[in-house]
C-alpha cells in the first residue's frame, strides 16, 4: 500500500500543473467564439498552442487533444514509479482497441476508430486477434479476447462482445484497486462502477432487454449488487430512485432519469454521471500530495479533453453555442 509521502514529487509536478488546466472562463472564450477556425485562435494561447500550430487543417485537433494527453501521462510517468494508479485510466483504451479490432475481424471489414491514448500498440492486438506468432500483449488482454470469442460464439451477438470486454475491463480495474489497497481509488471505482451500472440498466429498460442480457452486461466493482439490479429492472423508475435514497447518487439519478423519460435522451444523464466523477477527483485539488492528486489530475485532464472536444465537434458541425454549453461539463479548477 502505497503511503502519501510515496506521492510527494508527482504531486509537487501535478500542482505546478494544474495552473495550466482550463478553468470555466477559458471555456467560455472558446465557446463563444463564433467558429471552429476563431475557437483555435483563442485555444492557441493556452498550454495547445504548440501543438495546434503543427495543425494543418481544422480536422486534426483530435490529434492534438491526443498528443497533449500522451504527454501528460508520460510527466506522470517519469515522476513516479507506481503506474498502476495511471494504468487505471490508460487500460480503457486498450480495451476499446480490443473491442474494435474483434469486431472487425468478425464482421471481415477495416478496423474502425482505434485510440491513441492505449498503452498497447494496436498492432501488437491485431497480431494476437489474427493468431501470428510473437503477439506481445499482457495476460489480461489475452483472456478477455478469449472471454469475448466465447460470448460471442455462443449467440452470434456482437453486442455480447460490448459486453464481455466491458465486463473483462472492470475486473482488471478492480484487481487495480485491491492491489493497490487505495481507499481514494477505491472510491472513485465504486462510484465509477455504480454509476455505469446504473446507466446500463436504464439503456436495457429502454429496449425491453430480457434479464439475461442484463445479467451479461452488468459490470464489476460498485456497492450496489447485481441481485439489486435485477430486482429494479421490472420495476418502475422511481422505485429506482427511492432505493438510492440514501446514496450519493440520489440527486443525480432523480433529474437524470426524469429528464430521459421525458425527452428520449440520456445526454442530461451521462453529463451529470461525468460532473459527480469530477466532483469526486476535485478532491485532489485540495490535498498538497497524496494519491488523491495523481488520481485528480488524470480525470481533470480526460474531462478537459472531453470538453474541448464536445466544442471543436459542435463548431465543427455548425451548432450554436447555447446548445453546445448544455451538453458541457464541469470544469476540475
Amino acid at each position: 500500500m502505497a503511503k502519501d509521502t510515496d506521492f510527494l514529487y508527482v504531486s509537487a509536478r501535478i500542482k505546478h500543473l494544474e495552473t495550466k488546466l482550463l478553468g470555466r472562463s477559458d471555456i467560455e472564450r472558446i465557446l463563444d467564439a463564433p467558429g471552429p477556425e476563431e475557437a483555435v485562435k483563442v485555444l492557441s494561447d493556452t498550454e495547445y498552442g504548440s501543438d495546434l500550430a503543427e495543425m494543418e487543417n481544422i480536422y486534426e485537433f483530435e490529434k492534438v487533444l491526443d498528443k497533449s494527453m500522451i504527454r501528460t501521462i508520460r510527466t506522470l510517468k517519469e515522476s513516479f514509479s507506481n503506474h498502476e494508479f495511471i494504468r487505471f485510466f490508460t487500460m480503457k483504451h486498450d480495451f476499446h482497441n480490443l473491442k474494435v479490432i474483434v469486431k472487425a475481424m468478425i464482421s471481415g471489414t477495416e478496423n474502425g476508430n482505434l485510440s491513441h491514448l492505449a498503452e498497447i500498440p494496436p498492432e501488437e492486438i491485431k497480431k494476437y486477434v489474427q493468431e501470428e506468432t510473437g503477439a506481445d500483449i499482457p495476460d489480461e488482454l489475452k483472456a478477455a479476447y478469449d472471454r469475448a470469442v466465447e460470448a460471442y460464439e455462443l449467440t452470434k451477438d456482437p453486442q455480447q462482445i460490448d459486453f464481455a470486454l466491458d465486463q473483462a475491463l472492470f475486473d482488471n480495474l478492480e484487481e487495480i484497486v485491491k492491489v493497490s489497497r487505495d481507499s481514494f481509488l477505491q472510491e472513485y471505482l465504486t462510484a465509477l462502477s455504480d454509476l455505469t451500472n446504473i446507466k446500463i440498466m436504464m439503456r436495457l429498460k429502454k429496449m425491453d432487454a430480457d434479464i439475461r442480457t442484463l445479467d451479461n452486461a452488468l459490470v464489476s466493482g460498485g456497492s450496489l449488487s447485481k441481485e439489486f439490479f435485477k430486482e429494479k429492472y421490472f420495476e418502475s423508475s422511481q422505485s429506482l430512485i427511492d432505493a438510492l435514497d440514501n446514496t450519493p447518487y440520489k440527486q443525480l439519478v432523480e433529474e437524470g432519469i426524469s429528464q430521459w423519460e421525458s425527452t428520449g435522451s440520456p445526454s442530461l444523464f451521462e453529463k451529470l454521471i461525468d460532473n459527480f466523477l469530477i466532483s469526486l477527483a476535485r478532491r485532489g485539488l485540495y490535498k498538497p500530495f497524496g494519491s488523491e492528486t495523481v488520481i485528480g489530475y488524470l480525470a481533470a485532464r480526460e474531462n478537459e479533453i472531453k470538453l474541448l472536444r464536445i466544442i471543436m465537434v459542435g463548431k465543427i458541425n455548425g451548432i450554436s453555442s447555447d446548445m453546445i454549453r448544455e451538453r458541457l461539463r464541469d470544469v476540475y479548477v
